[in-house]
């Protein structure tokens, strides 16, 4: 199956929807943690490039002014945003600095070229490129993008990787970490209660937690192209 057949598959059906517990408690708090980085207010116009069915754009949508973006026909049609377009993100179909924020999460292991998905992101913004990916030194993860053919790129991603990836295309990395010990996707819904009780264990940074940070800046020779 190749990366369009897997986005557009029958079983996306039966995923959670954004506003699902287990997912508002996977995002919640990374976004918590991407504001202590980047100024996010009603103002902030964020892209979100590869939005699928929209976990994040959903929560971004109400603390700024959120678009998104993604191939997947299917997934966008159960993305609640209105501000939301069919595009690839390889070749986004927007100005140049048209967004003070560009994020994504878990996107670069299922592109065709990541270094050209990351210069179209700093292309289009002005100020901040976020990208949130899979931890390869997470023992579950590697197992993962190990067993599942259209995950395997995943094992290409350490946090040292991602940052020079984003320092090898124009950016400034101003933090890069991994965190938080949970999935939207697979983690039961009864883990909720523990997460909600242990926050603290579910939601720190670990060099084996399940998610790589990168907040990056747009250099000033970038934003004066």
């Amino acid at each position: 199956m190749d990366q369009k057949a897997y986005w557009e598959r029958e079983a996306l059906a039966r995923r959670r929807s954004p506003d699902h517990p287990v997912i508002a408690a996977y995002v919640l708090p990374k976004i918590e943690v991407v504001r202590r980085y980047v100024e996010l207010t009603p103002q902030t116009r964020l892209l979100d490039v590869g939005c699928g069915d929209g976990f994040f754009t959903f929560y971004f949508d109400k603390i700024c002014d959120a678009y998104g973006v993604d191939y997947s026909e299917r997934l966008l049609r159960k993305n609640p945003s209105r501000k939301t377009f069919r595009m690839d993100a390889h070749s986004l179909d927007f100005e140049d600095n048209s967004f003070d924020v560009v994020f994504c999460h878990s996107l670069l292991h299922h592109v065709e070229d990541p270094d050209r998905v990351v210069r179209e992101m700093a292309r289009v913004s002005r100020k901040h490129v976020v990208i949130l990916e899979p931890n390869r030194n997470n023992p579950f993860i590697f197992l993962h993008s190990l067993l599942v053919r259209e995950e395997s790129k995943g094992l290409r991603f350490s946090p040292s990787c991602l940052r020079r990836m984003v320092e090898g295309n124009g950016l400034r990395a101003v933090a890069c970490f991994s965190y938080g010990m949970a999935v939207p996707i697979r983690t039961p819904t009864f883990l909720l209660l523990l997460a909600r009780s242990f926050a603290q264990l579910f939601n720190v940074t670990h060099t084996l937690a399940m998610t790589n940070f990168v907040i990056a800046q747009k250099t000033p020779q970038r934003v004066r192209r």
